[in-house]
């Protein structure tokens, strides 16, 4: 199984297929059957000099390759195709191999991970990133191992290098958010959502757009809301500090006052309001804050949470 950690994230990839990659005896010169790539560090930049160390110390979010790993690479002509991951399980890079096929230095070629059969078009891969549960409280790995699920990775294209060498690096193609959350009640928590106080859309979706040197990512759809579902999250004292983890598109909310609701078993609520911040994918950002169940300010100002994605 992945394992994820906050500092650092590497993986690597690459493959092709159609009229862009060609068998040994094509008239275009083969460069690499075999291909390793690395990921660029998460820029932490936003964390303050503790949370770095928290992150640090509880090891949070790194990627490893797993067993039956496929990247999908698509060059600049052709259909796509698949690299599996033929060496060094376990580790943040790896080897992939094209079989039967072999990138030309007359192509570009590009990469993005994981890899889907029907994902045709090299300009709009959709990336989503509802259903999100964590499990439990901060203090076990399963707090996030949910993440995994919602990891996306990209680079744009490039050329094999003559020498025989690629040197592609990937990043997340999402930010990874810590919720770190001072919760009144003593109780069961199933879900944390955050809104815009003004009503704006929060994007939920993105497509990737690979075609080009660089990727970019655009926004897909928007919802009234972000949810987090939670299964044991149990609170065992007032004012108990808990961390969520969630994987959100890039999207600009500064500027922009958010507001936190946990929703208990119980069907009570606490909310917070919190700065809203720039978002940017292949990044770590931390929101503090303390909710109150003292709801009846927030509701009259703001009004009840409504919709889901």
């Amino acid at each position: 199984m992945k394992q994820l950690f906050f500092l650092s994230a590497v993986i690597l990839l690459i493959c092709s297929c159609g009229n862009g990659l060609q068998d040994d005896d094509e008239l275009a010169p083969a460069i690499l059957k075999h291909v390793t790539i690395g990921v660029k560090p998460m820029d932490l930049s936003d964390l303050s000099p503790a949370t770095k160390s928290e992150i640090t110390i509880t090891n949070t979010v790194k990627f490893a390759w797993s067993e039956g790993d496929m990247v999908g690479i698509y060059p600049d002509r052709g259909a796509q195709a698949y690299f599996e991951m033929s060496d060094f399980a376990g580790g943040d890079q790896a080897e992939f191999d094209g079989g039967g096929w072999a990138l030309k230095a007359a192509h570009k070629y590009a990469t993005y991970f994981p890899y889907e059969y029907d994902f045709s078009d090299p300009r709009a891969i959709p990336f989503r990133y509802a259903d999100q549960i964590q499990n439990g409280i901060d203090n076990g790995s399963s707090s996030y191992e949910h993440l995994n699920e919602y990891q996306h990775l990209a680079s744009g294209s490039e050329v094999p290098n003559n020498s025989g060498t690629c040197n592609y690096q990937l990043e997340r193609a999402e930010a990874v958010v810590i919720f770190k959350l001072t919760l009144p009640v003593a109780t069961t928590y199933n879900e944390l959502t955050l809104k815009v106080s003004d009503g704006t859309q929060i994007v939920v979706a993105t497509t990737l757009d690979i075609s080009g040197e660089q990727y970019i990512i655009r926004p897909a759809e928007t919802a009234d809301m972000f949810s987090l579902g939670l299964t044991n999250v149990v609170t065992t004292m007032e004012n108990q500090e808990v961390k969520f983890y969630a994987m959100m598109p890039p999207q600009d909310l500064s500027g922009k006052t958010l507001i936190f609701s946990a929703n208990t078993v119980d069907g009570d609520c606490c909310q917070a309001e919190v700065a809203g911040k720039n978002m940017l994918n292949n990044h770590a950002y931390q929101y503090v804050a303390t909710l109150t169940s003292d709801m009846g300010s927030l509701v009259e100002k703001f009004g009840s949470q409504t919709g889901n994605w």
